[in-house]
């Protein structure tokens, strides 16, 4: 039988030890909490550890919230719940 549950991967492009770094982390954690653990598969990417990956998504700016293909993303410390919770629900 095929497995209908899809699994999107996100990307968290961070600068470790930066201010809004950990609080992007939480927020983001805290509002997968409310799905499927299934449904989403997060990445966590330092910018400093891998600027290729940075530059290949075109994130500029940290911390940004992207899905893996997907054209829309989150800036910021990820602290507005409604757009976070939007977001997620609209690649759920």
């Amino acid at each position: 039988m095929e497995d209908l549950h899809k699994t999107v991967q996100l990307l968290l492009f961070v600068v470790e030890g930066a201010p809004r770094t950990s609080a992007a982390i939480d927020n983001v954690r805290r509002a997968l909490s409310a799905f499927d653990a299934r449904a989403f598969l997060l990445e966590i990417v330092d910018v400093f550890d891998a600027p290729e990956r940075a530059i290949a998504d075109r994130v500029f700016v940290t911390p940004t919230l992207l899905a893996h293909g997907s054209t829309p993303r989150l800036v910021g410390d990820l602290s507005e719940t409604s757009m976070l919770n939007h977001f997620l629900q609209s690649l759920a």
